[in-house]
């Protein structure tokens, strides 16, 4: 009896050692769920502002294409008018 009374008050503190670890576990794992969350969040900001950067470089790649070809275009001309003179 004494046998089994002790191998009981064993398990029984195995089992709150358990329980203790488990809720350690839980709370970790809490902590990583809010962190991923928040990160998430980051992502997902960040990715919309590059989405916005992306499209502003592109506008203006556009405006200096333009104005490169506008350049082009006056340099023919100033040559042309040199020519003529």
């Amino acid at each position: 009896m004494a046998l089994l009374k002790s191998q009981i008050k064993e398990n029984t503190a195995l089992i709150r050692a358990i329980r203790d670890r488990q809720e350690e576990t839980d709370a970790k794992l809490e902590a990583l769920t809010m962190d991923v969350h928040k990160l998430n969040g980051f992502v997902t900001e960040h990715a919309g502002k590059l989405d916005h950067i992306v499209k502003s470089q592109e506008r203006q790649d556009k405006i200096l294409e333009s104005l490169a070809l506008r350049s082009l275009e006056q340099e023919s001309e100033l040559r042309e008018l040199k020519r003529i003179k």
